[in-house]
């Protein structure tokens, strides 16, 4: 089965047999889990004191308690890097199992905390460097030392880039000959290709 709060895959095995331990906690104190875990997501330090009291009537040992703590985590990263609706993330909860008060309690600890979470995903997404400027040129090789006859053309490429964090600009410059410049560009053409095909998905 899919979940929309797994950017529509299957939900891992291991959230399947870890997710009913989160039944043993009560609602209330899932909700508080809740809050530390997307704490910890945004850059705070867990506060594991605070978590383990929350599970001291639930006889949990640590390892139950690191798995609470994990599939929480997995449920607010993902449900914030799909973007999934706070009413599919209940009603995909329920369907793997949890009672409706746990899944409103971990549904409630996301929804307070959609925004900064989808924040600190998109600071965190992969950015290459700037493109600021790219140059070219053909030379058409006779000759040369070790052969005497040659007669290919041969692409000199310059690309000027920069630091996402700063506006220094770095230049990489290569040769290439007319072969490899032709796989480079389908290569390109199959990547731009790919990337349209994704944003017509969204």
């Amino acid at each position: 089965m899919r979940f929309r709060f797994c950017g529509g895959l299957d939900v891992p095995d291991w959230v399947l047999k870890e997710i009913t331990l989160l039944t043993k906690i009560s609602s209330i104190r899932m909700k508080i889990m809740g809050v530390e875990v997307v704490r910890e997501i945004l850059g705070a330090e867990l506060n594991y004191a605070k978590v383990l009291k929350l599970t001291e009537a639930s006889n949990m040992d640590i390892s139950d308690l690191k798995a609470c703590i994990a599939v929480l985590n997995f449920v607010f990263s993902n449900a914030a890097k799909y973007d999934a609706e706070v009413s599919v993330i209940g009603d995909e909860l329920q369907q793997l199992g949890l009672p409706k008060e746990h899944a409103s309690a971990i549904v409630g600890s996301y929804s307070a905390n959609r925004g900064d979470l989808r924040a600190a995903f998109l600071a965190r997404r992969l950015q290459l460097p700037k493109l600021k400027k790219i140059d070219w040129r053909v030379d058409y090789v006779l000759g040369s030392s070790t052969l005497k006859e040659v007669n290919e053309p041969s692409v000199q490429l310059r690309i000027d880039c920069t630091a996402l964090d700063s506006d220094v600009v770095t230049p990489h410059a290569f040769e290439m000959t007319y072969g490899k410049l032709g796989v480079l560009l389908q290569e390109l053409k199959t990547a731009r290709g790919l990337m349209d095909a994704l944003r017509l998905e969204e």
